[in-house]
This record gives C-alpha cells, sequence and structure tokens, in this order.
C-alpha cells in the first residue's frame, strides 16, 4: 500500500478510537463507540462469527443458555428480595482484570447453600443483570429435571460456552480459530474436556488475545449453575450428538462424581490461564465431591459465599410472601386486604427456616384457578397434608428434591433410619430422666460424632451414607467431638415423620428402634463402637453419651426382651461396663436399693463389688423380666 498513510494505524480522534485493518482482522479497542455505532458492530461481529454457529450449533444446549425457552419459567428472584446477595456477586464479577491487585488465583466465586435456599433463582437474577450491564461473557444452567438431557450432561458444557463466547466483540478474532480447529478435528465434541478446552476456548482465546487489547467494556463473567445436577450417561451407554443412546462397553462406568470433578478442573484450569479473561461464578449444592475439590490447598483461596443467615433470608421470604399474596387478592376482589395477617406471615417464614422453596411451593399450592386461596391457605397451616387422599399434597415439590437427594445415598433406606433416628433425638434436646428404680440421668445433648459411632456396623459407614445429604443437613467434621447435627429446614424432618410424604423411604418408630438396639448391643459386647476410638477426649465423650443414653430411653430396656439379642448380651464384660458406669457425671441414684430381693449399685458405693457374680444369673433368666443390674435401670422414655 502506497500514500500518506501507509503503515498508519489507531488513529484517534477525540474519545474515539478507529480501526486497525491489516487484511481481514478487525480489532476494536478500549474507547467507546460512536453513537449508532453498536449496531453496524455487532454486524461485523455477527459476520465474523456466523461461519462458526453451523458447526457448533449441534453440539450445544441451548436450553442451558439464562435466556432460553427451556427456562423461561423458572424462578427468578422476586424484586426487592435477595439484594444483598446478588450485589455481592455482581461487585465481584465487576472487578475487572485491569486493576492492579487482581489475582487470577482467585477468579472462581463459588455460592453455595441448602437446598432450597434459592441457589438457581438467585443466579438467574445475577445472570439477567450483568447480561443488562454487558458483563455476561457466558453462562451454563445445568437442570436434572429438564425435558432436554443435554443440560444434564458434561459434553454440552464447552461448545455452549464457545458458542457465546465467539458472539462477543472481544472474541471476535477467535471465532475463525474456532471454525478451523473444529475442521482440522472434526471428533473434538467426543474428546476430554480437557482437549474441548483447548480447543474451543482457550486455544482461541490465546490468539483474540494477542490481537487485541483488553476492554473496560468487555464482558467479564461466565456463570454455571447447578453443577451437583451434572450426571454421567447411564452405565454401558454414551448419548450420541443427536441426543439418543448408543450402548458401549466400559470397563468402570464413570459416575456424577467424576462428571463434576472433571469440570471443576476445567474451569480452575481457565481461571489460571492468563489469555482466559473472564471471573467464573459456580452455584451448586455442597455436595461432597465439590466440597473436597473447594478444600484443596490449591483451591480453598477462592471466595465463597453460604446463602446462610448472614444474608437475612427471613426478611426476604416475608417480602416475598406478601408480594405473592396481594398478587392473588387482586385476581379474587372478594379477599379482604387484611388477608393473610401478620401472624400467618410470620407463621410462614417460621416454617421455611430461611429456605425459599417452602415459601414458593405454599404459593404455588395456594395460587390454584378455580380453588378458594383463604381456604387452601387454612389447609396448609392447620395440617399441612390435606385429609382428603384424592387432594393434592401441597409440599409436593419439596418433599420430591428431599426424595431425589437422599436416593442419591449408597443405601437410601439405612440413611432414612439413621436420619429418623437423628431427628427423634434433636426433638428432644437436653433433659433429666429419673429411672422407673431409681436412676436420675442429666441426658445432655448428643454431637454428632455420638451418632456416627454407635450407629455405624463398620468404619466408615457413616460417611457413605450422609456425605449426599449435606444440602439437607448440617454435618460437623469427624474430629468435632461437641457440635450436633442439624436439619437445615425444619420441614425436613415433618417429611421423614410422615408415612404419606415420605412414602418409599418412610421408617417406623418400630424400624427405627430396631437399629437402635442391635447397635446399642454390639457396643456392649465389643466394649465400644465398630471402629476404634483413639483419642482419650473421643472414648471420653462416646461413653458418657452412650451410657446416659442407654439408661434414659425404654427402647435400650426392651432389647433385653429380644431372644435373636440374647446370645450377645452374654457376651458382654458387666464389671467393665459397670466401671464405666461409675464415671458418668450426672448420674445418681435417687431410689430404693433393693428391688425384687436384687441388689442395685450405688455409684462408688462397696455393692458395686457384688455386681460380677450376679450379672450372669439375669442374663440368663428364663422369663426376661428383670431390668438387668448391668446398667442398675433403664428409664421410661
Amino acid at each position: 500500500m502506497t500514500g500518506p498513510f501507509a503503515g498508519a494505524h489507531d488513529f484517534k480522534t477525540g474519545d474515539n478510537t478507529f480501526l486497525t485493518v491489516e487484511g481481514n482482522y478487525f480489532d476494536y479497542r478500549t474507547a467507546p463507540p460512536l453513537p449508532g455505532a453498536d449496531s453496524a458492530r455487532q454486524l461485523l461481529v455477527n459476520e465474523r462469527t456466523k461461519s462458526s454457529h453451523p458447526v457448533l450449533r449441534p453440539h450445544i444446549a441451548a436450553g442451558a443458555l439464562h435466556n432460553s425457552e427451556d427456562r423461561c419459567d423458572t424462578p427468578k428472584c422476586h424484586p426487592e428480595t435477595r439484594v444483598a446477595v446478588q450485589n455481592s456477586i455482581v461487585a465481584w464479577a465487576a472487578h475487572n482484570a485491569l486493576v492492579a491487585d487482581s489475582n487470577p488465583k482467585k477468579d472462581i466465586l463459588w455460592v453455595t447453600g441448602p437446598a432450597g435456599t434459592g441457589k438457581t433463582a438467585i443466579a438467574g437474577s445475577v445472570a439477567e443483570t450483568c447480561s443488562e450491564q454487558g458483563m455476561l461473557a457466558g453462562a451454563f444452567f445445568f437442570s436434572s429435571f429438564s425435558g432436554d438431557a443435554r443440560r444434564r450432561l458434561k459434553r454440552y458444557l464447552v461448545p455452549t460456552l464457545a458458542y457465546q463466547l465467539i458472539r462477543h466483540e472481544c472474541f471476535q478474532g477467535a471465532s475463525r480459530e474456532v471454525e478451523l480447529a473444529i475442521g482440522r478435528d472434526p471428533a473434538i465434541f467426543e474428546l476430554r474436556l480437557k482437549d474441548q478446552l483447548e480447543t474451543l476456548i482457550l486455544g482461541p482465546s490465546r490468539a483474540s488475545h494477542q490481537s487485541r487489547a483488553p476492554s473496560l467494556s468487555d464482558p467479564k463473567v461466565v456463570i454455571i449453575d447447578g453443577l451437583d445436577e451434572c450426571e454421567a450417561p447411564p452405565p454401558e451407554a454414551d448419548e450420541s450428538t443427536s441426543g439418543k443412546y448408543v450402548h458401549r462397553r466400559r470397563e468402570a462406568p464413570r459416575t456424577n462424581e467424576d462428571e463434576q470433578v472433571e469440570i471443576l478442573e476445567a474451569l480452575l484450569h481457565m481461571a489460571n490461564e492468563p489469555a482466559f479473561p473472564f471471573h467464573i461464578v459456580l452455584f451448586s449444592r455442597p455436595d461432597p465431591a465439590i466440597r473436597r475439590f473447594f478444600s484443596r490447598p490449591t483451591t480453598k483461596i477462592f471466595p465463597q459465599i453460604f446463602l446462610g443467615n448472614q444474608y437475612d433470608p427471613d426478611s426476604d421470604i416475608a417480602l416475598f410472601l406478601r408480594a405473592k399474596f396481594a398478587e392473588i387478592r387482586l385476581r379474587h376482589p372478594a379477599i379482604p386486604a387484611s388477608w393473610p395477617s401478620e401472624e400467618v406471615i410470620k407463621l410462614l417464614v417460621e416454617r421455611a427456616s430461611g429456605q425459599f422453596i417452602y415459601a414458593a411451593t405454599v404459593i404455588r399450592f395456594v395460587d390454584r384457578p378455580s380453588r378458594n386461596p383463604q381456604l387452601l391457605l387454612t389447609q396448609v397451616l392447620e395440617t399441612g397434608i390435606p385429609s382428603d387422599p384424592d387432594s393434592p399434597n401441597p409440599l409436593a415439590p419439596l418433599d420430591l428434591l428431599y426424595t431425589a437427594i437422599m436416593s442419591r445415598s449408597p443405601d437410601p433406606r439405612l440413611l432414612a433410619t439413621w436420619l429418623a433416628i437423628i431427628e427423634a433425638d434433636l426433638k428432644k434436646g437436653a433433659y433429666t430422666s429419673v429411672g422407673f428404680i431409681g436412676w436420675s440421668v442429666d441426658v445432655s445433648p448428643r454431637p454428632a460424632f455420638f451418632w456416627r459411632a454407635l450407629l455405624s456396623s463398620y468404619s466408615g459407614e457413616a460417611d457413605s451414607l450422609l456425605e449426599n445429604v449435606s444440602s439437607l443437613m448440617a454435618i460437623p467434621p469427624c474430629d468435632d467431638f461437641n457440635t450436633e447435627f442439624h436439619f437445615y429446614h425444619r420441614s425436613f424432618g415433618e417429611f421423614l415423620n410422615s408415612p404419606r410424604r415420605c412414602t418409599s423411604l418412610y421408617v417406623s418408630r418400630e424400624m427405627r428402634d430396631s437399629l437402635l438396639q442391635v447397635r446399642a448391643v454390639q457396643v456392649l459386647k465389643g466394649n465400644g463402637p465398630a471402629f476404634s476410638l483413639a483419642a482419650t477426649e473421643e472414648a471420653m465423650v462416646f461413653y458418657t453419651r452412650f451410657l446416659q443414653v442407654f439408661v434414659a430411653l425404654k427402647v435400650f430396656c426392651d432389647a433385653f426382651v429380644i431372644a435373636s439379642l440374647k446370645a450377645d448380651l452374654l457376651a458382654c464384660d458387666s464389671s467393665w461396663w459397670m466401671q464405666k458406669l461409675s464415671e458418668v457425671p450426672g448420674l445418681t441414684y435417687v431410689g430404693q436399693k433393693k428391688t425384687s430381693g436384687l441388689i442395685y449399685p450405688c455409684i462408688g458405693g462397696a455393692e458395686l463389688n457384688v455386681l460380677p457374680e450376679i450379672m450372669g444369673d439375669l442374663f440368663q433368666d428364663p422369663s426376661g423380666s428383670f431390668v438387668p443390674v448391668l446398667l442398675g435401670t433403664i428409664a421410661r422414655s
């Protein structure tokens, strides 16, 4: 080229920057565009990217986009609710990579919390806000409940993100790279996620990064929601690009957790790539594999947001309920403006226990066409479940969620039994029990450690059973000997106690008691739980709680008349256990020393020495009517 402007580039006039034209490459710089230039500029971007779209389109999950038709009815945050947490996320996402102290190692934000706290609603609202502000680079919303199977499969994640990224001006130089890469390797969509990522996103990102300076107006964030809902293809099958399954031989079928961890590794790889200019916001439940990933030394530096009480969910739930009931009143003019009362709102907020899904479920049940909302709300408040078996269950969506989460356990029925025992214990709290023949014991709250030790039939069983319900209950670490289990949602305990709601997972009191009796006798026979108690503190906590509970609950007394347990009871070391009993704080004898001609021990008294000689006679009593002197007495619960 000849002339006065040969070789010249980066022309600037006032606040505007013109294009550098070199061959077929277009480079837009950081200055704001001329008025009216946005549409023309987008046309150029579309022209550059449209050739890549046909080859990517069959391999994306369009339903996983934040504004897809598949998500049109997905709940968003109600106006003026969850404002604080949304602002926190958007502010973090807006922190630009050009800032001097920006740390690329911290470019993943994990937003987590119990089931039902509204993570997907928050993710959708944040995505809308970021999109409106030009900050959203791409999004993928996993869903195990969607009719589109692609929304729960890993293989569509990278192509879907690439499809969105090349539509942005800052990625315009990458479109041709993507097209050429697919042409060179048409099987890229069948390869590992790492290879897909390198070919479809990171390689093109480097090419774009080298040819274009970053701009303050560039999009800044990629949003991934529902990672815990990503699933592995069915065993012995893979999904074809047509959405149908074709059978293939596999030595070891991958698990959901395998797929999720591979995605996490890919996200980490992206965050550590200097040419990848976007922050990543990840929404998921605190499932075990995801928790472990973010507990690594190299990943625990990433910021996290736990959707707990610090964001004042009760106020937001009350606001949501008032707004929704106001909408119902507008559609039913005969309903007075005073309905429902503030007392009812407070009661519903209390029952919600910080979980938006409960409030949304109540509104969904009450706001039904051709039905009286006042009567339906009264039904929820008074019974929670319709008395008519043919009536719909107002909490069916919530119950479906609970059932789905529990069913991911390796043994859902045993898990349900454990949870029923824990739930019954949580309702008791601390109390003083007086045995029907004279023992008084102060029963303190039972920590999670105690229940792990008592209920386990082998080492590691507790972790295996409970790790998949961490989104429903707080599970203290194994080395915490004092903290109790805690259900995040009050309705979860109600669900466990209702045969109609819990259906196939319901555990009767008889089944619960049976497991307690079997496990307690195993402890008595083995002088401790199924796994060894290494630490002194560990042993002290367990034996104290075990003996407190043993003398306080009638269910254990009943174990002594069960024929199948007799042999194990005869094998108990009564003298050893009586010594342990004498060390339990708060245990006193307040009744008669003699009952039915038998001597009962006074802790610390001389009579303790005669116990070993009479224990055998008691255990072998054919009538089974004696209360064993082993523990002095067992109180009625």
